[in-house]
């Protein structure tokens, strides 16, 4: 019962000091692992009374829960995924590959290669961005080597939607 009790003086500290959230947790798993040993039910001791005369009031507005705290400054999964897609695709593309395809698939066209870039980064979805491509890149593939080149394209494209 006296460990419990450290572990919660300890969990009330760290918590007002602003701990890492790694550290309360560890203190929260402790504390539940005390309970589950505990053979008797717990009792609620005369302090325990005595903290709940003290005015809340006073300090609802100082103490933030665990909740709040937490889920304040991590951002959720999908303002991350949103940050990933704001990137233009053209500048997460390699020069190298950038070129291959401005010569192969463009014949040099760097204005068709910027509008269509434009268009594939405010594109939705996959299918979306398929058709787009397909409109500027219909009828390339003359020979082998540009045939590569447009499946190499069209796998970047497909590996840029399966990250988002």
């Amino acid at each position: 019962m006296e460990r419990l009790k450290q572990l919660t003086e300890n969990l009330n500290r760290l918590t007002h000091q602003g701990a890492p959230r790694e550290a309360l947790l560890e203190i929260g798993f402790d504390i539940i692992r005390e309970l589950m040993v505990l053979e008797k039910p717990v009792q609620v001791e005369k302090d325990a009374q005595a903290m709940k005369a003290v005015e809340p009031a006073l300090h609802a507005g100082t103490v933030q829960s665990l909740n709040e705290k937490f889920n304040s400054t991590m951002p959720d999964l999908a303002d991350r995924l949103q940050q990933l897609r704001q990137d233009p695709w053209r500048s997460s593309m390699g020069i190298n590959d950038r070129y291959i395809f401005l010569e192969t698939l463009f014949k040099g066209d760097a204005q068709a290669f910027d509008t269509m870039m434009q268009l594939l980064d405010q594109a939705k979805t996959l299918s979306e961005a398929e058709s787009i491509a397909a409109q500027y890149i219909r009828g390339v593939q003359d020979n082998p080597e540009q045939a590569a080149v447009v499946e190499k394209f069209y796998d970047l494209l497909r590996s840029r939607f399966s990250a988002i």
